[in-house]
């Protein structure tokens, strides 16, 4: 027996849950299904914050960022919570003319003059003066104070609760195995269940190569696994950590690529001791991989732990110890870039998020909602055209 709803989302992390919540009042029935729960540690969307910016280098991926920061207030207000938490971004470090996957000082300071976004700037010196961080002579910084910190993990649950509360579907814990393309769209579970619908999305992060080899498409995506910490911290020092970036030029055969991020102290604790995050925004080419099995993506390696404490312990002030740490899987297009498009008349696709889609997860839920409805978008969509990252055979 086969059920049938008005749209079948696959994935029920950040796009997934996103794009529901867009359509829960405009379609009678959603099916959302996933493998695993939502928030789970194998995918994208896990944690509880992600960083929120207008600080891009790419006019229009700052554009997105400030259309996104609209809809968010509005689930905000919907909410009746908030869903981020400004406290500014600092991008530090050096400049050598070279773009990174977060983008470069000198960019981003050329974007946001051109867009009227406040920022400061600041020399290494008034960077460690104000902050505790450790900075080389030459370093040069840019901090938006407008930017901060989404409650990633708050988000998932809101837009959760709402897609339930307006009478839609969520199945966890079984695995979509088939996706056939027809008059309908045919969805088969593990289990042997069966559903179809008018229109499907495909939101499955890491997943997104098999299900886009299902539908006849060759894929170019690279699933980067990227290491993140807690770290423990001096108690008075709390407070003095800002949200930030820091870019260092590396050789190429460096084993440090010299791209770290870092988050203000959130609430975080272990067994009542406060932590902070920091992470590595690089991978080594060793991990990088075409396909993702969890089981096989996962362990960390000793060496680039070492890499990441080395980077804390030599440039932040104020920290004891590490306390855990975690990979978290990039899917990455050649350019950084999103995929978000219609594969077909009844097939539709968010994936490449490359690290950054969090952000923007107001924005790639609505934009889904409208092309599945036969809408405008909210902007042009073609810089995340599926075409730049698979070839349909």
């Amino acid at each position: 027996m086969t059920s049938y709803y008005d749209v079948i989302i696959i994935g029920a992390g950040m796009a997934g849950l996103s794009s529901a919540y867009a359509l829960r009042k405009s379609v009678d029935s959603i099916l959302i299904c996933d493998q695993f729960q939502i928030g789970n540690t194998f995918g994208s969307s896990s944690g509880s914050t992600r960083m929120f910016r207008a600080m891009y280098s790419n006019p229009y991926y700052c554009q997105a960022a400030k259309y996104s920061n609209v809809l968010w207030e509005s689930q905000e207000k919907h909410y009746g919570k908030k869903l981020r938490v400004s406290h500014g971004l600092l991008f530090y470090g050096e400049d050598w003319g070279e773009e990174t996957i977060e983008g470069s000082i000198c960019a981003a300071k050329q974007v946001m003059q051109r867009q009227s976004i406040p920022f400061e700037e600041l020399t290494a010196k008034e960077i460690s003066a104000r902050w505790p961080l450790r900075t080389k002579p030459g370093w040069q910084g840019l901090f938006e104070p407008a930017a901060g910190a989404v409650l990633s993990g708050e988000s998932l649950n809101f837009w959760k609760n709402e897609v339930i509360r307006c009478g839609h579907k969520i199945r966890l814990g079984t695995k979509v195995v088939s996706v056939s393309d027809g008059a309908d769209v045919n969805v088969l579970l593990e289990d042997g269940t069966k559903a179809s619908s008018k229109r499907c999305i495909i939101a499955a992060g890491p997943w997104s190569r098999y299900f886009l080899e299902l539908l006849g498409y060759q894929v170019q995506l690279q699933i980067w696994p990227m290491l993140w910490a807690y770290y423990t911290i001096e108690r008075d020092r709390m407070d003095t950590y800002p949200q930030w970036f820091c870019f260092q030029e590396k050789a190429k055969n460096d084993p440090d690529q010299g791209l770290y991020y870092g988050f203000p102290f959130m609430g975080d604790k272990k067994n009542g001791t406060d932590l902070i995050k920091i992470g590595i925004d690089w991978a080594p080419d060793k991990l990088k991989r075409s396909d993702y099995t969890p089981s096989a993506n996962m362990t960390i390696p000793t060496e680039l732990l070492q890499i990441l404490d080395d980077f804390v312990f030599s440039y932040i002030e104020g920290v004891r110890s590490r306390s855990e740490a975690h990979l978290c899987p990039y899917t990455m297009s050649t350019d950084a870039g999103f995929v978000l498009d219609r594969l077909s008349k009844n097939i539709f696709i968010f994936s490449h998020g490359s690290g950054q889609a969090f952000k923007f997860a107001p924005v790639i839920g609505e934009n889904l909602k409208r092309l599945v409805l036969d809408e405008a978008p909210l902007f042009d969509l073609s810089p995340w055209s599926v075409k730049r990252a698979a070839l349909q055979v």
